[in-house]
């Protein structure tokens, strides 16, 4: 498997020219509303954070006025969160079509021309099965999940800008006592957060590499499974004429028991991933809380800022996580694009041998 850099290369190569396309004021147009929009759903979060210190600050005070005001606070919120989602996922969606429809014309307009759909079905199996599936389904997942990966990455890098700053003041200085000599640490939860997402990162990844072997090899099957029930629907008068059912049957179950097989290992896999990002959510959830109760049971801070503390420290860690919350998705992904690159390199050998050739190996009269 070539190097992250020649794959992402080639995949820019491939799916990069859409946003060059006869369309591309439009394009940029809708990826720069959706980048504002991205920029009006972290406001938001951060007034969310906010609105909670408040809450339980006017909780703690006892204070119904403050109580009405977070009530009234928490409508705007409601309703500006709802129109920045919806608009976000409209336009977030065009994008993914318009992306996809591109890049499937741009295949099936190479694979549909001199040939090449017979030449790769007849010559080039080996390795380059089931065109039909990767244009309908990998080419849709590479596109849709490129946009998605983008968009959270985005997302999260904005997050961590932004409660970064939070977390940074809400932490304030503690003083950590090393038999008699103090030393005071700022930020102490930013950086509590840093390590706790880095090894969770780390311990992330290892549990999850089978993930990505076990994808691509599960797409592969189930592609050569639907393939095998279409070439059957499609010779069904054949095998009627020649008494092939048991064969056939026989041969759905045998490709059928592939899916068995790596399903399994799929399975495996998935529980390592399982196992851990659940102890995480656990951790994640609980660990801000009896690093800052200290503090609030000292009266150094307020409930509100307790809250606010937890929240911040909860959006910061998932933005640093973002390697390990989107694993699977990077793992479908990838073996998605290597499956659309797979089949674009077989046109390329195909063109590329056909133009030495002194005339086409097919020939239409």
């Amino acid at each position: 498997m070539p190097g992250q850099t020649g794959f992402f290369f080639k995949f820019l190569k491939l799916a990069g020219p859409f946003w060059r396309s006869e369309h591309q004021m439009r394009i940029c147009r809708r990826t720069f509303n959706l980048l504002i929009l991205t920029v009006l759903q972290i406001i938001i979060a951060v007034m969310n954070t906010q609105w909670s210190a408040a809450l339980f600050d006017a909780l703690e005070q006892r204070n119904m006025p403050g109580l009405m005001n977070q009530v009234r606070d928490l409508g705007l919120i409601f309703v500006a969160s709802m129109l920045v989602t919806v608009l976000h996922l409209k336009i977030k969606r065009d994008l993914q079509i318009s992306w996809r429809a591109w890049l499937t014309a741009h295949v099936i307009g190479r694979w549909m021309n001199k040939g090449h759909h017979y030449q790769i079905a007849q010559i080039l199996t080996v390795g380059h099965d089931n065109p039909d599936g990767r244009i309908a389904e990998d080419i849709r997942i590479a596109t849709d999940e490129a946009v998605n990966l983008c968009y959270t990455l985005f997302y999260s890098l904005l997050l961590l800008a932004s409660f970064t700053q939070i977390l940074w003041t809400l932490s304030g200085t503690v003083m950590l006592d090393f038999g008699g000599m103090q030393l005071p640490i700022a930020g102490h939860l930013v950086w509590l957060a840093l390590l706790y997402a880095a090894l969770a990162s780390v311990l992330g990844w290892l549990a999850g590499r089978p993930l990505t072997l076990t994808t691509n090899a599960m797409q592969t099957v189930e592609a050569n499974f639907r393939f095998g029930l279409v070439k059957a629907r499609e010779n069904a008068q054949a095998i009627s004429v020649h008494n092939r059912e048991a064969h056939e049957k026989k041969r759905f179950l045998s490709l059928f028991q592939d899916i068995n097989g790596i399903y399994d290992l799929q399975t495996r896999a998935w529980e390592h991933i399982i196992l851990f990002s659940s102890g995480y959510a656990v951790l994640s959830m609980a660990l801000p809380i009896l690093i800052t109760a200290p503090r609030f049971i000292l009266g150094s801070i307020t409930l509100g800022a307790l809250m606010q503390s937890v929240q911040a420290f909860q959006q910061m860690a998932a933005a640093l996580s973002w390697p390990v919350n989107n694993m699977p998705v990077i793992a479908q992904w990838h073996a998605s694009v290597d499956r659309v690159l797979g089949l674009v390199e077989a046109l390329n050998d195909l063109e590329q041998q056909q133009s030495a050739c002194a005339k086409p190996s097919i020939e239409l009269e």
